[in-house]
C-alpha cells in the first residue's frame, strides 16, 4: 500500500515522501482495519513534520521514516474480535496512526460510525476541529464567562476551528468578537457570519475599535491559536480576572506578559490541545462526539474543502495549507 512518511524533520513541502510499504496486519481484538479514502491536512500535522513539537532539540526519526497522520475517513475492511462494526461501514477515526496511508489499523474506541446524512468530506473532518471546539467550549466555562454579560474574543477568527466555536458560543448565548489580520478577511467573515463583530488588525487603532465594539462589557476570555505579539496585545485587553486560552502557535513566537498582570489583574493563561482528548474519560469523549456530529449535521457550510490532492501529492497538499487566504480544509485522497 502507499503511505506518506518523512525521514527527517523539515519543511513538509520538501521532506514528505509517498512510498510503498507493507500492508498492515489483520486487526487484533478491539481493532479495525480501515481503507482510508480521505484525510485532512492540519496545520498541526505540518508542525509535527517540521519538528516544532519536539523538546530538548531531539529531532531523531525512526529508521525507515515516520508515517504521518492521525485523522481520516474510510470504510471498514475487517473488524477484530469484540468489535461490532461490519465491513463496508463508513467511519471516521481519531487518533489513529499513519492515517496518510491507504489502510490504517485503529482502536475501535476511536472510530465513529458516520450517518448517511453526513458526506464523506465532512466526515473526514469530524474529529480534530470539532473536538478542539468541544475542548474550547469547556475552557470558556472554566474561565467563568457569563452568557449575556461577558464577551469572548477569537483571534484567527476566519479559521475552521474559530467558525465552529463561534457557532457553539452562539448556542450558549455568549457574545463573540472575531479578530482577523486583513480587511478582506474581515469582510469575508462578516458575510459568512452575519451579526458577528469582526475587527481587522491591518490598520492602526484596532485595539480601540475592539474595545468600542465590546461596549464596556468585560472581555472575559480570548481564544488564541496565534501566540506571539497578537496574543501579547490581547492580554492587555482582557478584563480583570480574564483568561487567555491558547490552542496553537501559528506565529512561532513567544507570548510576553508583564508579571504584574498576574498579581494585580488576576489574569490567567492556560491552553488546550486535541492531543489530550484520547485520554479523557469515555463518557466525556462520547459527549464531545455528540457535539461533533451535531455541528456536522447542523452547520455543513462550516466544513468547506479548499482543495483535494491524491496521496502521491502530499508535498503539494502541505504547501497549499500554508497559502495565505486558504478557505477550507485541504484533503488527501485515495481510492
Amino acid at each position: 500500500m502507499r503511505s506518506v512518511l518523512y525521514r527527517r524533520h523539515g519543511d513538509p513541502a520538501e521532506v514528505l515522501e509517498t512510498v510503498d510499504v507493507e500492508d498492515p496486519a489483520r486487526p487484533a481484538p478491539g481493532e479495525v482495519l480501515v481503507r482510508v479514502t480521505q484525510r485532512p491536512v492540519h496545520y498541526g500535522d505540518l508542525l509535527g513534520i517540521a519538528g516544532r513539537y519536539r523538546s530538548g532539540g531531539d529531532l531523531s526519526v525512526p529508521e525507515g521514516g515516520n508515517r504521518v497522520g492521525f485523522e481520516g475517513f474510510g470504510l471498514i475492511e475487517e473488524a477484530g474480535e469484540g468489535v461490532d462494526l461490519a465491513p463496508g461501514t463508513r467511519v471516521a477515526f481519531f487518533p489513529g496512526r499513519a492515517a496518510w496511508s491507504e489502510h490504517a489499523l485503529v482502536s475501535a474506541d476511536f472510530v465513529t460510525a458516520i450517518p448517511d446524512t453526513i458526506s464523506d468530506e465532512i466526515a473526514a473532518q469530524l474529529h480534530v476541529n470539532p473536538l478542539t471546539t468541544a475542548l474550547l467550549r469547556r475552557a470558556v466555562i472554566r474561565a467563568g464567562v457569563q452568557p449575556g454579560n461577558d464577551v469572548v474574543v477569537l483571534t484567527a477568527a476566519g479559521s475552521a476551528v474559530a467558525k465552529l466555536v463561534i457557532a457553539t458560543l452562539g448556542r450558549m448565548g455568549i457574545d463573540a468578537i472575531g479578530v482577523v489580520r486583513s480587511d478582506s478577511g474581515a469582510a469575508e467573515l462578516s458575510a459568512l457570519v452575519p451579526g458577528l463583530p469582526v475587527i481587522s488588525t491591518q490598520s492602526e487603532g484596532w485595539q480601540e475599535r475592539l474595545t468600542a465594539v465590546a461596549a464596556n462589557r468585560p472581555i472575559k476570555a480570548v481564544l488564541d491559536p496565534v501566540g506571539g505579539d497578537l496574543a501579547s496585545q490581547m492580554v492587555t485587553l482582557l478584563a480583570s480576572g480574564g483568561s487567555l486560552i491558547s490552542y496553537g502557535d501559528l506565529s512561532g513566537e513567544p507570548i510576553a506578559v508583564p508579571a504584574l498582570f498576574f498579581s494585580t489583574r488576576n489574569i490567567t493563561i492556560f491552553g488546550v490541545t486535541v492531543g489530550s482528548w484520547a485520554s479523557l474519560p469515555k463518557a466525556q469523549r462520547i459527549e464531545d462526539l455528540e457535539l461533533a456530529l451535531q455541528l456536522a449535521a447542523d452547520h455543513p457550510s462550516l466544513f468547506p474543502v479548499a482543495a483535494r490532492y491524491d496521496l502521491a501529492d502530499a508535498r503539494q497538499a502541505a504547501a497549499h495549507v500554508e497559502r495565505p487566504g486558504k478557505a477550507g480544509v485541504v484533503l488527501l485522497t485515495s481510492p
